[in-house]
């Protein structure tokens, strides 16, 4: 089921790009700054004003990959109040046929991961709280998919 949210106020959007063949998602680890050690996150960015969530997400992923999102292919996962950005964040995940490669302008590292292999990186908790909620979307629409088929 999918719906739209136009947004008046600041709000971010966020989420992942899921390979159908692979069953992987595309995570993203910034580059090392001040000796911190990265961590692995989702692609995101701030929405516009009146601007539509998934448009915002979709807007995103382009200027972050380059790619160009069909938006019949996102999906909303959920939506919460992040506390730490004071705004509403939207998260999303769009379904791709294959795993690309792909380069950031920021040279950012980054890598498909398969949801079981997501349990040995280093997230921060509202991350990794996102990427449970969304395997649970996913396979939820999987197992909708399969039961419409045998119907």
């Amino acid at each position: 089921m999918w719906y739209t949210v136009s947004v008046q106020n600041s709000f971010y959007a966020s989420g992942f790009l899921y390979s159908l063949k692979t069953h992987q998602i595309l995570l993203l680890q910034p580059r090392q700054k001040n000796g911190i050690p990265p961590i692995w996150s989702m692609p995101g960015g701030e929405g516009k004003e009146g601007e539509e969530a998934y448009l915002a997400f979709q807007r995103v992923i382009y200027k972050i990959f380059n790619l160009n999102l069909n938006a019949k292919h996102i999906y909303p996962v959920y939506d919460y109040f992040h506390a730490t950005r004071n705004k509403v964040n939207y998260v999303f995940y769009a379904e791709v046929g294959s795993t690309k490669t792909f380069n950031t302008p920021r040279g950012d590292l980054l890598s498909w991961f398969s949801f079981s292999e997501t349990s040995k990186l280093p997230f921060n908790p509202q991350t990794k709280q996102d990427l449970v909620v969304g395997e649970r979307v996913i396979n939820a629409k999987w197992r909708d998919d399969e039961a419409k088929k045998t119907s």
